[in-house]
C-alpha cells in the first residue's frame, strides 16, 4: 500500500509526465455549409447509394476482437488529427492506414466499421457537422469498399507476395480516385467557380504516396492476420499509432514555435509603437519649448524694435532688424509645424495634407489631393507616416523637382494603406541622387526611413524631364505598425 507521500510524489511524476505530453493545437469551426439544392441531393444520393452497398455487403464479423481493435485504432488516429502545415487549412492523420488494414482483413463490416470510427474521431477532434458527416461517412465506406472488392479480387483471398502488392497498389489507389472525385464534386456543388482538374492533381501530388503505401502496409496487416489472428493486426497498428504520435509532436513543436514568433512579432511591434509615440511627445516637448520660449522673446524683441524706430538712419535700422526677426520667427513657426504636426485625427487626413500643399499653390505649383472614403478610419502609425512621408515628398518636389502640377492620392484597400505622390518635375537619376546624400540632401532618406519604421514598403521611381512617382504602402490597422520589415526599392 502507498503511503501518503508516495502517493503524492506518484501523482506529481504522472502531472510532469502530463505536461510533457504534446497538445493539440485548438481549432476555429469550419466554414459553413450552403445548403443548395444540388448539393443536398447529391449528399443524398450518395447516402443512399451508400447504405444499399452496406445491405448487399456487410455481414456479421468473423472476429470481433479484430474489429473492435481496429475502430478504437481508427478513432484514436482520427481524434488527433494535426494540419498539413502551420496555417493550412487541411488536416492529416495517419488513419487512412487504419482504414484500409481493417478493410482487407475484415472485409465489408470493417470499411463500415472504419468509417464509423473516423467519423467519431473526427466529432470529437473538429466538431463536424451533421451534414458533413453524412457526406463523409458515404465517402469513406465506399472508398474502402471499392478498394475492397479489387483487392479481394486481384488475391483471391490469398496472401501470395506477388499478387497481393500488386493488390495493395491498385486497392491504394482506387481508394483514391473514389474519395477525391466524390470530394471534387462536393468542393465544384460548393465553390462553382472552382477548375477540378488541378484541385485533383494538387491533391494527387500530396496525398495519393500516403494511399499507395497505405494499400501496400494494409496487405502486410492481412498476412499478419492470416498467421497469427486479430493479434497479429497489432503489428500494423503499432507503427502507424508510432506514426501519428510523431506527427502530433511535430505539429505541438511547430504551434508552440509559430505561437512564439507572434509573440515576438507582438512585442517588437509594441516597442515600434512606444518608440514612435517617445519620438513623437519629445518632438511636442521641443516644439512647444521654442514656441513658449524662443518664439515669444523674438516677437518681443520685434514689437521693441519697432516701437523705438524713427525716421533717422537708426531707426531704419531697426525697422529692418524687426523685419528680419518677424522673418525669423516665421520660419520658426514653419518649423514648428514639421516638427510637431496638427492632432491629424481630429483636423483628419485631408484637411492636414491640403495644409501641406499650401506652400506650393502659393509658388504657382498645381496640387491635387485625394484621399479616398475608405482611407478616412485610419490612425496611429499609419496616420502619422501618411502625413510624414507627404510632407517630406512634397517638401522635396517644393526645392529640387521644378513641378508644375502634384497629385497625392490616399487609398486604403485590404487592410493596406496605399499612398500616391507623382509630380511632372525634372525627376533624377540614380547617380544624380548619389551626389544628393553626398551632398547631404536626405529627404528621400528620410522617406526611406518613415516607411520603414512603420513596416511599409516604399517605390520611387524616376525618369529625367519625366518627373517622379513614390508608392508607399503602409499596415492599415488601428495600432500601426509591423512586425516585418519594409522592402524599399528604387528605380531611377
Amino acid at each position: 500500500m502507498l503511503t501518503a507521500d508516495e502517493h503524492d510524489q506518484s501523482g506529481g511524476r504522472l502531472s510532469r509526465l502530463a505536461h510533457r505530453l504534446p497538445r493539440l493545437p485548438e481549432e476555429t469551426p469550419g466554414t459553413p455549409v450552403t445548403y443548395t439544392p444540388a448539393l443536398v441531393a447529391y449528399v443524398g444520393l450518395l447516402t443512399a447509394v451508400a447504405l444499399a452497398a452496406a445491405a448487399v455487403t456487410v455481414r456479421l464479423p468473423a472476429d470481433p476482437a479484430l474489429l473492435a481493435m481496429g475502430a478504437c485504432a481508427t478513432f484514436l488516429l482520427a481524434a488527433t488529427a494535426v494540419r498539413v502545415l502551420s496555417g493550412a487549412a487541411s488536416f492529416w492523420s495517419a488513419s487512412i492506414f487504419a482504414h484500409l488494414g481493417l478493410t482487407f482483413a475484415a472485409g465489408p463490416i470493417g470499411a463500415l466499421v472504419a468509417a464509423v470510427s473516423e467519423l467519431a474521431g473526427s466529432h470529437v477532434r473538429f466538431g463536424t457537422t451533421w451534414f458533413k458527416s453524412l457526406f463523409n461517412a458515404p465517402n469513406l465506406f465506399l472508398s474502402n469498399l471499392a478498394a475492397w472488392v479489387v483487392f479481394h479480387g486481384i488475391t483471391g483471398g490469398g496472401t501470395d507476395l506477388g499478387p497481393g502488392l500488386v493488390a495493395g497498389l491498385t486497392a491504394g489507389l482506387l481508394a483514391w480516385v473514389v474519395n477525391i472525385w466524390l470530394l471534387a464534386v462536393v468542393q465544384w456543388l460548393t465553390q462553382p467557380g472552382m477548375r477540378v482538374l488541378p484541385y485533383v492533381g494538387q491533391n494527387a501530388t500530396s496525398v495519393l504516396p500516403y494511399f499507395l503505401g497505405a494499400g501496400l502496409t494494409a496487405f502486410g496487416g492481412v498476412v499478419l492476420v492470416d498467421r497469427e489472428g486479430a493479434d497479429g493486426f497489432l503489428f500494423l497498428l503499432v507503427p502507424v499509432l508510432l506514426l501519428q504520435m510523431s506527427l502530433l509532436v511535430l505539429s505541438s513543436r511547430t504551434r508552440a514555435a509559430q505561437l512564439q514568433r507572434e509573440a515576438h512579432a507582438r512585442e517588437k511591434e509594441l516597442l515600434l509603437r512606444q518608440a514612435l509615440e517617445a519620438s513623437d511627445a519629445e518632438r511636442h516637448r521641443i516644439a512647444r519649448n521654442l514656441h513658449d520660449g524662443v518664439v515669444q522673446d523674438l516677437a518681443a524683441i520685434t514689437l521693441g524694435l519697432r516701437a523705438r524706430a524713427g525716421q533717422d538712419g537708426e531707426g531704419r535700422a531697426m525697422l529692418h532688424a524687426a523685419d528680419a526677426t518677424a522673418e525669423a520667427i516665421d520660419e520658426l513657426r514653419t518649423l514648428l509645424r514639421e516638427i510637431a504636426p496638427p492632432d491629424l485625427q481630429e483636423m483628419g487626413l485631408a484637411a492636414a495634407l491640403s495644409d501641406l500643399a499650401d506652400p506650393l499653390r502659393d509658388a504657382g505649383i498645381e496640387v491635387t489631393i485625394e484621399v479616398a472614403e475608405s482611407a478616412g478610419d485610419i490612425r496611429g502609425t499609419a496616420l502619422n507616416a501618411t502625413y510624414r512621408i507627404t510632407q517630406e515628398a512634397l517638401h522635396n518636389v517644393a526645392q529640387h523637382a521644378h513641378a508644375g502640377h502634384v497629385e497625392v492620392a490616399v487609398v486604403k484597400d485590404d487592410g493596406r494603406l496605399d499612398l500616391r505622390i507623382v509630380d511632372d518635375g525634372v525627376g533624377f537619376t540614380a547617380d544624380r541622387r548619389h551626389q544628393q546624400l553626398e551632398a547631404g540632401h536626405l529627404g528621400l532618406s528620410l522617406i526611406h526611413d518613415l516607411a520603414r519604421e512603420a513596416g511599409g514598403d516604399l517605390e520611387i521611381r524616376s525618369v529625367p524631364d519625366a518627373g517622379t512617382a513614390l508608392h508607399a504602402r503602409l499596415p492599415a490597422d488601428e495600432k500601426g505598425g509591423s512586425a516585418s520589415p519594409g522592402h524599399i526599392a528604387s528605380h531611377p
